[in-house]
């Protein structure tokens, strides 16, 4: 992945380095913590909101532009995804 700013990959939308070592020890075995990625589209990310919430119909294009825009904000949420043993969302 090519880096845009400081340490920040393209595809990631903020640093990993923002999220404490604290926070992502508490979490249990098997599981991992990381910034919403471009491609978590194709992970489930909607799906996993859809539990939480109602969502739409959410197409692919309109997920990549809504997350162009936040990646271009750079601030405000910093948006975590936790990943299983099998790097499910």
């Amino acid at each position: 992945m090519a880096a845009t700013n400081g340490d920040v990959p393209a595809e990631t939308l903020f640093s990993s380095s923002l999220i404490s070592p604290n926070v992502s020890s508490a979490l249990p075995d098997g599981y991992s913590m990381r910034p919403l990625q471009r491609g978590d589209f194709d992970l489930g990310f909607l799906d996993v909101l859809r539990v939480l919430t109602h969502v739409g119909d959410v197409s692919k294009d309109e997920f990549e532009k809504r997350w162009d825009e936040m990646k271009a904000g750079g601030g405000g949420y910093h948006i975590l995804v936790i990943l299983d043993d099998e790097q499910k969302i």
